[in-house]
Parts: C-alpha cells; structure tokens; sequence
C-alpha cells in the first residue's frame, strides 16, 4: 500500500470518529450539577410531606375507626342490658298474675256474690246485676286444669295455651272456664308472635259469659290494653275508665289501679 493511499485512509477514520463523536454529544443532555441536587432535594421534600399527610390521614381514620368500635360496643352493653331488664319485669308480672290468681282462687266460694259490672263488650255506660249460679267442679276438672296452670309456671306458654283450649272443649261450663279464658288471654300476648286478637276474644269470652266472676276487673284491664295495643285507643280508654268506675274499691281495687296509672301513662 502507498503513502498516499494510507494516509487518505486514517484522514477517514479521523473524519469518521469526529463526526460519530459530534452526534453522541448532540444526543446527550447538558445538565447542570448544581441544578440537578436542588431538583432531586424539591422531589425529595415533596415525597416525603405527601407520605407524611398520608400517614397523619390515616392515623386519624384509624382513630375515628377505634371510637366508633367503642361508641358501638357501649349501646349493645345498653341494649343487652335493657333487654334482661325487660325479661325480668316480664317474669316478675307473671309471677305476681300466677300468685294473684291461686289466691283469688283459694278465696273465692262456690257461691259467687251479687256483683255490679259494666257492659265491656259494647262498650255501654249502663250496668247489670247478676248472682252467679252454683258451680262444682266436674270430677277430673281441678287436676287438668292444676296441670294446664303448671305449664304456665314453668314458662312453657305454646303448652299451656294448647292445654286450656283442650280443658274448654273438655270442660265447657266447667268451675275453671273462666280462668281458663284469662290464662289464654295472657299467653296469646306473650308467645312468640303474639296472636292480640286471639287474646281479645279470650277476654271478651270471659266477659260475657261469666260478668260476676271475680277474674272480670282484670280482665276488662287487660282487654283495654289488647285495645290500646290493637290501635283502638279511645275503645280502650272507655274500658279502662269502666274499671276505674267500676272497681275503685275494695278487693278488686287493684285492676282500677292499674287502669288510673296506665291512663295516665299513656294518655
């Protein structure tokens, strides 16, 4: 190879590399150092507030989170409690119904005394007076009925209330019927659901079939509250201010009692 010729050759290789190098410079971006540390430091900064709102923001919901567990857990420590409270009066009515009731009914004679009731079922203000008729038990009557009555004490409601259907098929006009109608009237409010209606009729039955009984001032109280339960309010109004009318004194007092506080509790 000449001179010449080898010379021509590294002339090109040195406009080649020039230009290779001009085009790998035009490509790169000029930064400037001192720029580059202040925008990694504003990035940076900006992070970090932005992670540290988050953290506070969710530190906060967390918070909130824990004081409605806690709000939510005291109203169901509340509502638990005034659930057992209510059992518990619940419980003790019955008792006090189921006590009331065996010793009305050891006093009561098998001669029933003249006795002035009003018309519960129509609602009249006008009164009767009527003797009631000698009854005597049927033989086998006060044991079917004792059993129906334990079932009531043992808190077996769907039981006792099948039991005092039975005894009035078995014992339509029997010296227990018409405590077999109460007793059926109490328990249709309190099985599960309550029949209120059933429970009228059970009381309304009671009324008009036996007006002098001694069960009558309790049961004209607890048909008024049927009413009142039912959405008849002045229906059971009327009946209420009968028993207080009616029953205000002696022995039978205590249904005229309770008639004055539940008008006043809820009128």
């Amino acid at each position: 190879m000449s001179i010449r010729r080898v010379k021509n050759y590294v002339a090109l290789l040195v406009s080649a590399a020039f230009v290779f190098s001009s085009v790998v410079l035009a490509q790169a971006p000029v930064v400037d150092a001192s720029n580059t540390h202040a925008i990694d430091r504003q990035a940076l900064n900006a992070n970090t507030t932005s992670a540290s709102a988050e953290t506070s923001g969710q530190g906060e919901l967390f918070y909130q989170l824990q004081l409605l567990q806690q709000e939510v857990m005291q109203l169901r420590g509340v509502v638990e409690e005034q659930a057992y409270l209510l059992k518990q009066v619940k419980e003790q009515n019955m008792k006090r119904y189921i006590d009331m009731d065996r010793r009305l009914g050891e006093m009561a004679t098998v001669t029933a005394p003249t006795a002035t009731t009003a018309n519960p079922t129509n609602l009249g203000v006008g009164v009767t007076t009527e003797t009631a008729p000698t009854v005597v038990a049927a033989a086998g009557e006060r044991e079917i009925y004792d059993a129906a009555y334990l079932l009531v004490k043992q808190r077996r409601f769907d039981e006792a209330l099948e039991a005092f259907g039975q005894f009035l098929v078995d014992f339509p006009q029997g010296k227990y019927s018409p405590n077999s109608y109460y007793w059926m009237g109490e328990l249709y409010q309190v099985i599960n659901p309550p029949d209120l209606e059933a429970a009228r009729q059970s009381f309304v039955q009671l009324l008009d079939q036996y007006p002098s009984h001694f069960k009558v001032p309790d049961a004209m109280y607890k048909l008024g509250k049927v009413y009142f339960l039912k959405g008849d309010k002045n229906k059971a109004r009327t009946l209420l201010e009968q028993v207080i009318a009616n029953y205000s004194k002696g022995t039978n007092s205590s249904a005229a009692d309770k008639a004055r506080q539940f008008i006043n509790a809820n009128y």
